[in-house]
């Protein structure tokens, strides 16, 4: 299946502003098929850039469908179940994550580009977790120490969020091990998804 492909013959849209229909230009796919780039907006405003989020966002979720599916239709019945838990456990870790994120600005118009960026930003994340993409990492008691810190920094050690991440590492990490006919899934696998924990949250600190 192409996605990319697919994804530009879905996506590819016109909206009208001021009464004049302007294209926008497709999502872009990332070289190495793990996400979705954010796409450009045509105007600078709040508003156009909270629609533009809001596709982003949109695309993303989309793009992971397929890949998804495209997974599990190669998987056995069992394989298969467990991928449906641990993809109810990163959406309710996602959502849970995000709230957290934007919370501060929730009454604000701001709220709606800083809630579906980070959808997007942590959709991308599961696609190349789907995937088995790697992470250049620090060294394991690096990462440990890195992610321990940040926690605090963000005061987030023990929020819904990170517990239902710390429940999505050890599924995920776990039907990975199974997947992945490469030993290095097994062995790196919960030091990748730290690194991109550490990302996550970095992006919340920065935007505060």
């Amino acid at each position: 299946m192409n996605y990319q492909q697919f994804l530009i013959c879905i996506l590819a849209s016109c909206t009208l502003e001021s009464g004049v229909a302007r294209a926008i230009d497709p999502p872009q796919i990332d070289s190495q098929l793990f996400g979705v780039a954010a796409p450009t907006c045509a105007e600078e405003t709040q508003l156009a850039l909270n629609r533009c989020a809001a596709r982003w966002a949109k695309t993303t979720d989309f793009l992971r469908s397929l890949i998804y599916q495209d997974l599990e239709d190669r998987l056995s019945p069992a394989m298969q179940t467990q991928l449906k838990t641990i993809d109810r456990t990163w959406q309710s870790y996602r959502e849970l994550h995000c709230q957290e994120s934007s919370e501060p600005f929730k009454s604000g118009s701001i709220y709606p580009l800083l809630y579906n960026n980070c959808l997007a930003t942590l959709t991308n994340d599961r696609i190349a977790d789907l995937q088995g993409v790697g992470e250049k990492s620090l060294t394991p008691a690096a990462t440990n120490a890195r992610l321990r810190s940040i926690l605090t920094q963000a005061n987030v050690v023990n929020s819904p969020a990170q517990l239902q991440w710390q429940r999505y590492r050890q599924q995920h990490c776990q039907w990975a091990s199974q997947h992945f006919t490469d030993s290095r899934h097994s062995r790196q696998c919960q030091q990748d998804l730290a690194t991109r924990r550490i990302r996550q949250i970095q992006k919340t600190i920065d935007i505060r």
